[in-house]
């Protein structure tokens, strides 16, 4: 398998087109990139989406991708290995956050999107696929960026990576 940093902003373009939320999309294209999706996992991103429950707070691409790296290098026990799997995973974590908020120069949903969603006839209004296109290609695809490049760094991607 091949991919690019291009080919992810692609999938970006079509999971939110066809319906999913920034988060669900984050979080599927990562799933897609690592092979390892898992059904109930992207179930549980759902409300993470309109930046959170709709309410234009914390940016669904930064939630779905804490979500991607929690899927990867999180814990499920409280063994002392468990716990260090705990400390990596918060580390990665801050520092995708970190590296989102400096390159989009805000973690939330209205800021990102110039709109505040919380309310239904603005959201419904929003979301055209115009706007659903320049998400994709705005916020999910700089998260996307990020988590490539610490993916790819982190020995976490199958197959022959394209740092493109």
């Amino acid at each position: 398998m091949s991919v690019s940093k291009a080919g992810l902003v692609e999938r970006a373009v079509k999971h939110l087109l066809a319906g999913y939320n920034c988060a669900q999309t984050t979080l599927l294209c990562c799933q897609e990139l690592m092979n390892m999706y898992q059904e109930e996992v992207l179930k549980s991103a759902t409300g993470f989406g309109g930046g959170i429950g709709n309410l234009s707070d914390i940016c669904g691409a930064v939630a779905g991708g804490v979500m991607a790296i929690s899927q990867k290098f999180g814990r499920v026990g409280l063994s002392e290995e468990e716990a260090e799997r705990k400390e990596r995973t918060y580390q990665l974590a801050a520092e995708y956050l970190r590296t989102f908020q400096h390159a989009k120069g805000s973690p939330y949903c209205r800021d990102l999107l110039g709109v505040d969603i919380s309310d239904p006839d603005t959201r419904k209004a929003y979301w055209t696929p115009e706007n659903r296109r320049k998400c994709a290609e705005g916020p999910v695809a700089a998260g996307l960026t990020i988590l490539f490049e610490i993916f790819l760094r982190e020995g976490a991607l199958p197959g022959k990576m394209e740092d493109q």
